[in-house]
């Protein structure tokens, strides 16, 4: 037995003595925007921490990436502009130690495609310029226009067109950027942020007079954070704040924003931006503490990166301040709270993704192809693969096989262009057949009712069914003829059963419409559909109608009784159950370019059904028609009144059952 402990002790210790398992893992994670789903999921790295020479600087405020590969860091603190190499070792310094080429605090710089550096020497508030081999040049002072005697002259941010035109972002100027030629002539603002005009704002007009808005603060707009050019000539204005709306502005020679003032995604924070020569964008936004990319559109497309305040771990953010791409698509950004610049290099799937998708941009399908296969062959959950892949046997013809992928990928537009070709096809070849179905729907429409008739005329049901009959036949008869149908209905008694034959149907109707509604028209994924969720948003809120419809108008002496409001509320539902099968058919046949038709049809149940309970309120509780449209929005009123109750209530029951749970928690802990 000793021997057999003593064996059990040795192996327990080899056991624990073995090294533990380690994992490889980013300090960050990695997710790409969705954008037909509207939501960002995690993927695979695209980017990942590239390992350089570590060169330390006192705080590096703007970057940029020069023709030549070169990196160029203007450093604040130090007064100077690094010039790095590829592997991030300096092999250059540009400003002199005193002297005309002495910098002061410079924040920003722009290379020119020839490698002059153009430098935005705050603390001089001068533009200085340096030729390639970095000595002093010449420097651009304020110039001199009426225009500017107010102004003060700290530039921050510059770009240089071809023209030599000089685009400076002056220190926290709202006017735009101040523009100035090659000769040093003042030649105006351009690309100014719009004022955000407020309700508050539009309320002080209609409110205040001339003497009282005078002496209100203007709404002024938001300064310019950064400038970026990219190489069609096209110039970037990153602008922080606003939660993205006009966060990046892509401006052309006149001022005219190509983006629209879009809303950006994670555009809340942006520090600066790049454009790589494929057109992808690059932004910094300290808000998501991330990197983000998109496309010429300023579509999302990934965002990776992490900020941390503390950070003393390798491609962590400690406080980002400038990005660039250089050539081969590495990402540098300048980092003045750890004194140093970070390299990022596309992983092989990052590669592979970003070649199709700047394949897939310029409309090369078939070449983006490979990519795409390649890309699949690492990640099979990635959707941006199934659109790219959908694209391709779209461009190939081959429809069914694109239809397959565009729907894995919730591509509506491109679908809806498959599918019109599927359909076309599918009419070319069995054109007699669909003509028989429409045929046979045309006459079913018109003659099946006669048919019915002329059969129960022949076999009449038993006298115990007559009025059953007539209380469903008169589910039909309402909604065509809402006043007497209505009348008949407060003078009848509805059977519970049929009341409760008629909700089944409509929730049934509804379960239909959830999962056989067609993909253009419900572009969801049917596993992730919450049934009771969806029916209890569909339920309660007639429910609630009832309730609130019956308890106001026997406040404002309505005559009906609270059985007829149930029988009538139910009995209104007939355009959704009657309407809703043709528009879930239609929705499966018809494309998005046809969708007015389904549109329509659901606009059209709609109104029917409010049409059908304001005539029921009226004829149920014998109001006149203005009597009831004012009952009917006050019933609104307290529908939300009765929902806001019952949240709190809700609310207060979760937090006291939360309250004895943790405290049973405690006591079962201690004991």
């Amino acid at each position: 037995m000793k021997k057999f402990v003593t064996l059990l002790l040795l192996a327990a210790v080899c056991f624990l003595a073995l090294p533990k398992a380690t994992h490889a893992e980013l300090p960050y994670r990695t997710s790409y925007y969705d954008a037909n789903q509207a939501t960002w999921l995690r993927i695979q790295p695209i980017y990942e921490p590239a390992e350089t020479t570590g060169a330390r600087f006192t705080e590096p405020v703007d970057l940029q990436v020069g023709s030549n590969g070169n990196v160029y860091v203007a450093d604040k603190g130090a007064g100077k502009v690094f010039v790095l190499d590829n592997d991030g070792s300096s092999i250059q310094t540009i400003g002199d130690e005193e002297g005309p080429g002495m910098l002061s605090a410079p924040e920003g710089l722009f290379v020119t495609p020839e490698g002059q550096v153009y430098v935005a020497d705050s603390g001089n508030q001068r533009i200085a310029v340096f030729g390639t081999d970095g000595k002093f040049v010449r420097e651009y002072k304020k110039p001199v226009s009426t225009f500017l005697e107010t102004e003060h002259f700290v530039p921050t941010k510059l770009v240089v067109d071809r023209r030599g035109v000089m685009y400076i972002n002056l220190n926290s100027s709202y006017q735009g950027l101040l523009r100035i030629n090659k000769e040093g002539e003042f030649l105006g603002y351009f690309g100014a942020n719009k004022a955000q005009q407020t309700v508050l704002n539009w309320l002080k007009k209609l409110i205040l007079n001339k003497e009282q808005l005078a002496k209100e603060l203007a709404a002024l707009p938001r300064p310019i954070s950064n400038v970026s050019l990219d190489n069609d000539g096209f110039i970037y204005t990153a602008t922080a704040g606003g939660f993205g709306q006009g966060a990046i502005r892509k401006l052309n020679a006149g001022g005219v924003d190509a983006l629209k003032n879009k809303t950006i995604q994670n555009g809340h924070g942006i520090v600066d931006t790049a454009i790589d020569e494929r057109g992808f964008l690059y932004d910094i936004d300290m808000f998501e503490g991330r990197v983000t990319i998109y496309d010429d559109n300023a579509e999302a497309l990934f965002a990776f990166g992490f900020v941390d305040n503390g950070t003393q771990q390798y491609g962590v953010l400690g406080y980002p301040t400038g990005i660039g791409v250089d050539a081969d698509h590495n990402i540098w950004i300048s980092d003045s709270r750890v004194g140093t610049v970070h390299k990022y290099k596309l992983t092989e799937f990052g590669s592979d993704v970003m070649n199709a998708l700047a394949l897939y941009k310029e409309g090369r399908y078939k070449d983006s192809e490979p990519y795409w296969d390649r890309v699949y062959a690492r990640n099979d959950m990635y959707n941006g693969t199934f659109q790219g892949l959908g694209k391709v046997y779209l461009h190939d013809n081959e429809q069914h096989e694109a239809l397959s992928y565009l729907k894995a990928a919730f591509d509506t537009k491109s679908y809806s262009k498959a599918y019109w070709q599927v359909r076309l096809t599918w009419l070319q070849n069995h054109f007699l057949l669909a003509a028989a179905i429409i045929a046979v729907l045309i006459a079913l429409f018109m003659y099946g009712p006669r048919l019915i008739r002329s059969f129960f005329r022949r076999y009449p049901l038993p006298a115990s069914w007559e009025k059953p009959v007539q209380d469903l036949r008169n589910f039909w008869y309402v909604m065509f003829h809402p006043y007497q149908g209505f009348y008949r209905l407060k003078e009848a008694r509805v059977p519970s059963w049929i009341i409760l034959l008629i909700l089944v149907g409509a929730i049934a109707v509804k379960i239909i419409s959830m999962y056989y509604t067609g993909f253009l028209f419900n572009p969801v994924e049917l596993s992730q559909i919450n049934l009771f969720g969806s029916l209890g948003l569909f339920v309660v809120p007639w429910v609630t109608w009832i309730i609130a419809n019956y308890l106001v108008c026997s406040i404002k002496d309505g005559e009906g009784k609270f059985r007829e409001v149930i029988q009538g509320s139910a009995y209104a539902l007939a355009p959704y159950i009657f309407f809703s099968i043709p528009t879930i058919l239609l929705s499966n046949i018809v494309t998005l370019d046809e969708r007015v038709i389904v549109d329509s049809l659901n606009a059209l149940t709609f109104i029917w059904m409010g049409v059908m309970l304001i005539v029921m309120t009226q004829v149920i509780h014998n109001f006149d028609f203005l009597e009831s449209i004012k009952n009917i929005a006050i019933t609104v009123f307290t529908i939300g009144t009765i929902w806001l109750f019952a949240f709190i209530v809700f609310g207060l029951t979760f937090n006291l059952y939360d309250f004895f749970y943790q405290l049973y928690k405690e006591v079962t802990f201690i004991g």
